[in-house]
């Protein structure tokens, strides 16, 4: 659990950071060297480094959609700001 928890935190590190950017757009799943992929995607459609990586396709879809209700939830506090 504490291995799961300790890498769960780094891609949020790593997710907070690209959201602040103010050039994240969504986030997507890819299939990269076997394993299943979430990464960002900016306003450009370029694509940031893996945010994390999952064996399992269901996983890596949970995960994404986390990013994007956390994105969404995140763009419209600062509107209000």
């Amino acid at each position: 659990m504490t291995a799961r928890l300790a890498e769960t935190q780094l891609w949020q590190q790593n997710l907070v950071s690209l959201i602040r950017s103010g050039l994240f757009c969504r986030a997507e799943t890819r299939e990269i060297h076997g394993l299943f992929s979430v990464v960002g995607i900016y306003r450009d459609d370029s694509a940031s480094a893996p945010l994390a990586k999952y064996s399992d396709n269901r996983r890596a879809q949970d995960a994404a959609n986390l990013v994007n209700r956390l994105a969404m939830v995140s763009s419209s506090s600062i509107e209000t700001n």
